[in-house]
């Protein structure tokens, strides 16, 4: 069967088309085949994909392994997450001494000031203790007296 060329004398692309084998069939129609012919389907056993011998796998190293399982990145994420908490303890038990030397420093001030106030209390009571009557007293009761005028010596 041969297609009818068209009136304008060129090839049509249907006399060109190779069609795709389907359902174990080749259908190909060309200048030079007019017919279309159908080729037989493979048998079974050329099917079958033949096996070929894989390359031998090379033998991995311990590195390779390391590498494969992301080891090496895991370990450095943990250390630095390990040095990261140790900084911050570090920093808080700073800040613990700090503020236990504070208190201690707070308290020594407040005995400091406890004992100024004390001494000051101990200076007006001696003040208030004192007083002029009592010496005179005693002067005067041993025979002293102030000179007058002429009785210095001089």
């Amino acid at each position: 069967m041969s297609m009818p060329e068209p009136s304008n004398k060129r090839k049509s692309l249907d006399t060109l088309r190779v069609y795709a084998p389907s359902r174990g069939s080749l259908a190909v129609e060309t200048e030079a085949l007019p017919a279309t012919r159908v080729a037989e389907p493979l048998p079974a056993r050329q099917r079958r994909p033949k096996l070929v011998a894989l390359p031998q796998k090379k033998r991995r190293t311990f590195a390779d392994v390391l590498r494969e399982h992301k080891v090496l990145q895991r370990a450095a994420m943990l250390v630095s997450i390990f040095a990261v908490a140790f900084a911050l303890v570090v920093t808080v038990s700073g800040y613990n001494r700090i503020s236990a030397a504070q208190r201690d420093l707070n308290s020594l001030l407040k005995q400091a000031e406890e004992l100024k106030n004390s001494v000051e209390q101990t200076n007006i009571d001696l003040l208030f203790s004192i007083s002029s009557a009592s010496p005179q007293d005693a002067a005067e009761a041993a025979g002293m007296s102030y000179p007058v005028n002429g009785h210095t010596g001089s």
